[in-house]
């Protein structure tokens, strides 16, 4: 029976992997979110809402609210924080803070928001180290994602986080796809740590022939690829829609735009596409 496994061990290792990204929505405010927000999460793994701002806690009770939500839902809960981190003690100091709120709310994942003021510091690179370092002191078994400016980011860095999710948004499908070509090809860091953080797909303000994000392609291009093609192209291990909520009086989670259908749907679709891959 040892000689049996040890060969189909064998040869499971020899065989491509199913991919199977886990999807992550991302709240900032419940006020913006539909009474029956809880009805239109389908399709998601992980719920992420926000709990820290630099040194201090964000509105904890609401995120409190949100977290059981996801517990009853089965789906995993996470959190996420803007963080400054302009030295390395700013940045230690956030990390203790951030560590100690999801290991209060019982989160299995962080997202690192760090934005201009952490790429504008004297050393993005020495500052995100610190604060990763801190982190997995407090939290050692909380995923930390760098949901960051991409530009500071090193390979170095890298080391110390879980994961990198650069944040890919665009009022053009071009815009996007190239973006994500660019994301995922510097700097040199591990496949499986790349994700990726994309838009809901809402409407934007200002064009109402564009949006934020795009689920379906427009040609066979990769400057013409929505995410039913560069999701499977590119391979993210967590693809993380920021935000859900009211934004210019359109709710995507709850209805469609004439560009794309609600959030559950673009998931549900998206996973339908990676389903007939793996089979094909």
């Amino acid at each position: 029976m040892s000689f049996f496994k040890s060969v189909m061990d064998s040869i499971k290792s020899t065989l491509p992997k199913k991919y199977e990204p886990k999807f992550i929505l991302t709240i900032w405010l419940k006020s913006q979110l539909n009474k029956d927000w809880a009805m239109y999460v389908g399709g998601f793994d992980v719920l992420s809402v926000k709990v820290c701002d630099r040194y201090k806690a964000y509105n904890k009770r609401n995120a409190a609210d949100i977290i059981a939500i996801a517990e009853e839902l089965g789906k995993e809960a996470h959190g996420w924080g803007f963080h400054y981190c302009e030295s390395v003690i700013d940045a230690k100091r956030e990390a203790e803070t951030a560590a100690g709120l999801c290991e209060e709310l019982s989160l299995s994942g962080y997202h690192w928001n760090a934005e201009k003021q952490w790429a504008a510091s004297e050393d993005p690179e020495s500052n995100a180290i610190a604060f990763a370092e801190t982190f997995k002191l407090h939290a050692p078994n909380v995923k930390l994602f760098a949901n960051c400016f991409s530009a500071p980011v090193t390979k170095e860095m890298m080391e110390h986080f879980d994961y990198y999710e650069p944040m890919v948004y665009g009022t053009r499908i071009s815009t996007i796809a190239s973006k994500f070509q660019k994301r995922f090809s510097s700097p040199s860091i591990n496949g499986s740590k790349r994700c990726v953080m994309v838009g809901t797909g809402r409407k934007n303000p200002k064009n109402p022939k564009q949006a934020w994000g795009y689920l379906r392609s427009t040609g066979k291009s990769l400057e013409q690829h929505g995410l039913e093609d560069l999701i499977p192209n590119f391979k993210p291990t967590y693809v993380n829609y920021f935000r859900a909520g009211l934004v210019g009086k359109e709710d995507i989670m709850v209805e469609p735009n004439d560009i794309n259908p609600v959030l559950s749907e673009q998931v549900s679709a998206v996973k339908y596409i990676l389903r007939g891959s793996r089979n094909a």
